[in-house]
């Protein structure tokens, strides 16, 4: 397994925990089957699955020394879902 590090403040952290807790979206970025891509601005959108169980979209932004700031976060929708489960 590898380490990531994150960036938590008051500036994510409200936005994220009134939909997911941080152990949940911590977690999301462990899960082997995990669906990354690249959007804009150095921003990248992940489909996951929690420890819990929780199918997550996240959006996060890869900053200097491999810190992680989660932008945003919601439940995965069926269409997402989907192509979380394809190959």
């Amino acid at each position: 397994m590898f380490y990531i590090e994150f960036e938590w403040d008051e500036g994510n952290e409200l936005k994220i925990t009134a939909r997911a807790s941080i152990e949940e979206v911590e977690s999301a970025f462990y899960d082997p089957k995990k669906k990354t891509s690249r959007t804009y601005f150095n921003r990248y959108q992940v489909l996951a699955r929690t420890s819990s169980g929780r199918y997550l979209f996240i959006v996060y932004q890869r900053k200097a020394g491999g810190i992680i700031r989660v932008i945003s976060v919601r439940n995965m929708i069926r269409i997402e879902k989907r192509r979380y489960w394809r190959k």
